[in-house]
């Protein structure tokens, strides 16, 4: 196994006799302190949630978690062993990041690590890569501007947030690719459901001896290994597909009741991402005879053109917001309850 930063290369032994402040930036530091960690034995890592849907927290994962979730993710997207090598590319301090150190380490990959960036511009040419983690705007990039640059992938896996649906069906012209969307949070180290886009499925499958089910308000509860065998209660609404299937609809705490019908606004999303290729989300705000209004937020500083006309009339956005720039958190997803306070504020 080797490790390959941009101005060296490693092997484990190499890296291990090497001084921590040998290496220069954060992400390698971190990509060398969950090495050591992991040769030393280490029992539990120290983690911090997304922040997405509220406060972002401090967790443990223990060394058993982790290496479930590896064995088990590579058991379904490589079952005879093929893979040989894997590129992070994505911030190694979250989750999904260090579960890329953590695949590689379990089965002996060659890692090779590039700085995180759209475009991923300083991708090594020439060389191909088994398994790779992305975030959506690193792909949707890649097939806007770098489209040869997917020849060097084989297996993608994309979390963080839904791949629009316009980017899902450009990836058919990519027959040697193949790509799934990730379901997971940092409490199940990472994904604990995958769903083929390449295959344009439309539900994910579930990883190992997971055990999914819903609450009253149809929001998936899941329990394994990867959770210590605790039930984990999410606030993801879903349809139950097979004891192992199911299809995610939304946030509960994103849907909006408007006048009494129930619109989740990951889908309404969906239906508008032929139009809009800037961030953008949509909302319900306070209204006094429908409870809430649908409304589109758009990080724009200029006022664009979005026709509706192909959306049910009921779902359809009552008002346009455009906003030179949304609140983020730390892992690069828009944090809709503080850009939302942006505009609550300028009211």
């Amino acid at each position: 196994m080797l490790i390959n930063f941009e101005k060296e290369k490693l092997t484990i032994g190499q890296l291990l006799s090497r001084n921590i402040n040998d290496f220069i930036t954060d992400d390698e530091k971190k990509i060398v302190k969950v090495i050591t960690a992991w040769e030393g034995k280490t029992l539990s890592f120290p983690l911090t949630t997304s922040g997405s849907t509220g406060n972002p927290a401090s967790i443990e994962l223990t060394r058993e978690q982790l290496a479930y979730s590896a064995r088990t993710s590579l058991s379904y997207l490589d079952p005879d062993a093929k893979f040989e090598s894997t590129l992070l590319c994505i911030n190694p301090h979250f989750i999904g990041g260090m579960m890329v150190i953590i695949r590689a380490l379990i089965r002996s990959l060659d890692l090779t690590f590039i700085p995180a960036s759209s475009g991923l511009k300083n991708l090594p040419a020439n060389q191909t890569y088994d398994l790779t983690s992305l975030v959506p705007i690193q792909l949707q990039e890649l097939l806007d501007h770098h489209p040869h640059k997917l020849q060097q992938f084989r297996t993608i896996l994309i979390g963080g947030a839904p791949l629009p649906k316009h980017y899902r069906d450009r990836l058919q012209e990519f027959s040697h690719l193949r790509v799934y969307q990730t379901y997971g949070m940092t409490e199940t180290a990472s994904h604990v459901a995958l769903k083929s886009l390449s295959a344009s499925e439309d539900h994910y499958h579930t990883l190992g001896d997971l055990q999914i089910s819903t609450d009253d308000r149809n929001c998936l509860q899941i329990r394994g290994t990867i959770t210590n065998n605790q039930w984990i209660q999410t606030n993801d609404v879903v349809r139950l597909v097979s004891p192992s299937a199911f299809e995610w609809l939304g946030r509960a705490d994103f849907a909006i009741n408007s006048g009494g019908i129930k619109i989740h606004s990951e889908k309404l999303e969906e239906q508008l991402s032929d139009q809009i290729k800037l961030p953008y989300f949509v909302a319900g705000m306070p209204d006094e005879r429908l409870g809430e209004r649908v409304e589109l937020f758009v990080e724009s500083s200029e006022p664009l053109t979005i026709g509706f006309e192909h959306i049910d009339k009921y779902h359809q956005p009552k008002k346009i917001h455009f906003l030179r720039k949304f609140v983020y958190t730390e892992s690069g997803k828009i944090n809709r309850k503080k850009t939302l306070a942006l505009i609550s504020h300028e009211r």
